[in-house]
């Protein structure tokens, strides 16, 4: 991959898009970048690993588990664009707190902590950016929070689909049972939530998949109109 276009693709992201090219390219040089190719079903991100370092997911689909043990519960299904490890940048934590692994082919291109670092507190239109996702992180969790805790199983689910589908679709691959653990909810409620949201014309089921008709209708019926996006930054 052409180090021009890799620049290119890391402006994209929320953290850099309003900041100068120059800046960039002075704060963060080629050696402060690798990047990696992943095939599907390969780890990117190891969780409790001491190799802590901010990444881009640049091309494919990744999954963001909360451990690699047999209970891992599947957080979220990230797009490209997605930023991995920021939260770890000025942390006291030394270890990568999720699992990350390809759902499909991934690429993703892993920048030195130190010079992103040096980049954030020194362009100016990046520190703003960097604490206006890392606010909109804290908001993201305590709503999840909040949902896992003390939401219905209609509540749950449909948060769940709605930050695991890909183009519209959650393609299941697990049992109920292990869904509804994932869920923290029974099996028969998570059946029950199923059929209503079916009925009320949010989702169509079959043997292998889920499809979201109207993914935003139901956050809507169920959120409010503030919505959850489901392309935070982890």
């Amino acid at each position: 991959m052409e180090l021009n276009e890799i620049y290119t693709e890391i402006k994209q992201n929320a953290i850099f898009e309003h900041s100068d090219d120059t800046s960039i390219r002075t704060h963060i040089t080629e050696k402060d970048l690798c990047v990696v190719d992943y095939s599907p079903g390969e780890e990117i991100c190891a969780h409790g690993s001491c190799q802590v370092s901010p990444a881009i997911l640049l091309r494919g689909t990744a999954y963001i588990s909360s451990s690699d043990d047999p209970k891992s519960l599947l957080l979220k299904t990230a797009a490209a664009g997605s930023v991995f490890g920021i939260a770890t940048l000025y942390a006291s934590c030394d270890q990568f707190p999720t699992r990350i692994s390809a759902k499909t082919h991934c690429r993703v291109v892993f920048i030195c902590a130190d010079a992103l670092r040096r980049f954030i507190e020194n362009d100016k239109e990046a520190t703003v950016s960097f604490l206006r996702i890392m606010g909109d992180k804290i908001v993201y969790l305590n709503k999840k929070i909040s949902i896992l805790t003390a939401g219905s199983a209609e509540r749950k689910l449909s948060l769940f689909l709605y930050e695991n589908e890909t183009d519209g679709v959650y393609r299941i691959r697990s049992s109920a049972s292990a869904l509804a653990d994932m869920l923290g909810i029974g099996r028969a409620s998570l059946y029950r939530a199923l059929e209503r949201l079916e009925l009320d014309g949010f989702i169509k089921r079959d043997e292998k998949s889920i499809t979201l008709l109207s993914g935003d209708a139901m956050i809507e019926k169920y959120f409010g109109s503030v919505g959850i996006s489901h392309k935070q930054n982890i």
